[in-house]
This record gives structure tokens, C-alpha cells and sequence, in this order.
């Protein structure tokens, strides 16, 4: 079995993984890294409207608790424009 390596994350960021696939809750953790890319983010993310929309669908389909990092359930493709977005309204205030 092949070991994963454990990302070092400064103070206030936080890992997601972002993907879409058929697999189950229940099989989220074992397949993670087959259909999900790992993204490091600020934690102020967490706070923008555009971002907590997300955070709501996560809820919705994989619930409150993980073992790991955030699920999201986007795309690779809406995630980068989804964070182009956020960090484009940061860049003008």
C-alpha cells in the first residue's frame, strides 16, 4: 500500500478536496485520492458567500463529519474559477 504524504499547512489554511464521482459516503475516504485533487486554501474562504454556497452542497451530500480534509463536490474547473472568483473581489478591496 502505497503511503500518502501528509501536508504541512501554515496557520490559517486549510485542505479541500475537490471532485465529482459516482462513489458513495461511505467510500469517500478509501477512494479519495483516485477522483478528488487536494487544493490548500485560506481559512478566509470559509467566510465568502460564493465559497459557504459550496460548503452547503458538502453538507447536503457527504454531511457534517470526515476523516480528513473538506469535501467539495465541484469540479476541478469550477473550484479554479470558483477561487479566481474570490481572490478577484479580495484583489479590489
Amino acid at each position: 500500500m502505497e503511503e500518502r504524504k501528509k501536508m504541512k499547512l501554515k496557520k490559517g489554511w486549510v485542505v479541500v478536496q475537490v471532485g465529482l464521482s459516482e462513489v458513495s459516503n461511505d467510500q469517500i475516504q478509501d477512494y479519495c485520492c483516485d477522483y478528488f485533487q487536494r487544493f490548500c486554501v485560506p481559512i478566509s474562504y470559509l467566510y465568502n458567500p460564493l465559497f459557504q454556497k459550496l460548503l452547503e452542497k458538502a453538507s447536503e451530500i457527504y454531511g457534517y463529519q470526515t476523516n480528513g480534509p473538506l469535501m467539495l463536490p465541484c469540479s476541478v474547473e469550477e473550484f479554479l474559477l470558483l477561487r479566481w472568483r474570490i481572490e478577484k473581489v479580495a484583489s479590489n478591496n
